[in-house]
């Protein structure tokens, strides 16, 4: 089976690392996905660069700005928002009330800026954005993203789709995507992990765009997986392969 029309399925993290470099390398040319999201700021960007460049395979390729992990590319000059080695302090970037002064947002939307412009310097063909983490629909964050979005004239990935059981976090994503869809810088309906992408299969959608987040990686023993939902990524792939 080859993957639905309306379905986009998005694998995170390229330039991570060696691992998830291969594994969403390989994941392409088995064509368990067709999109991708790419880190600049990590260990494994210079790699990923050489593979998107000597591999027609790689493609849709996206921005996952990274303002969690690793260091800034820029001369971040807040450092309430970095630990003492200069990375990311994950627990303070990433707060749901977080109130930025005008200089801490320039500062952000500056990095945000230079993530994109490190990639397009390396000649890759960028076609959206989205965040690690998901930082991009934080309520201090959202606007940054778009502007950007806007900018670069990209697209934007919008906030999960489903309802976790916390009603405040979803009826606050519902607002951030309707920001996103009004802008028209959207590029799918819903946005889902492979786990709710099959609870909801049988849901009269339209043919409505799903984007499906899966982060593909070799386990210790190499094995093909994902860091984040093993389950949710075996069974995908189970349901691509059934075809």
């Amino acid at each position: 089976m080859i993957i639905p029309a309306n379905v986009i399925a998005n694998a995170d993290d390229l330039g991570f690392n060696t691992s998830i470099n291969g594994a969403i390398l390989h994941c392409f040319e088995k064509e368990y996905i067709n999109s991708t999201s790419l880190m600049v700021n990590m260990g494994g960007f210079d790699e990923a660069v050489d593979i998107i460049a000597r591999n027609n395979s790689v493609r849709n390729i996206g921005l996952h700005i990274n303002l969690a992990e690793g260091k800034p590319v820029t001369d971040f000059n807040q450092p309430e928002y970095l630990d003492e080695s200069g990375n990311w302090d994950f627990n303070n970037v990433n707060k749901k009330i977080n109130i930025l002064s005008a200089g801490t947002r320039a500062a952000f939307s500056k990095e945000i800026y230079a993530q994109v412009d490190k990639a397009v310097s390396n000649k890759i063909q960028i076609t959206h954005l989205d965040s690690h983490c998901h930082l991009h629909t934080l309520p201090c964050f959202y606007k940054l993203f778009l502007d950007a979005a806007k900018h670069y004239k990209l697209k934007i990935r919008l906030a999960q789709t489903y309802n976790e059981g916390n009603y405040l976090n979803f009826y606050y994503r519902k607002y951030i995507n309707n920001v996103f869809i009004a802008s028209g810088c959207n590029y799918s309906n819903y946005f889902e992990d492979a786990n709710h992408f099959f609870i909801n299969a049988n849901s009269d959608r339209n043919g409505k765009v799903v984007e499906i987040m899966l982060h593909p990686d070799y386990d210790s023993s190499g094995k093909l997986s994902d860091h984040f939902d093993i389950n949710g990524f075996s069974d995908w792939v189970n349901f691509l392969n059934r075809g």
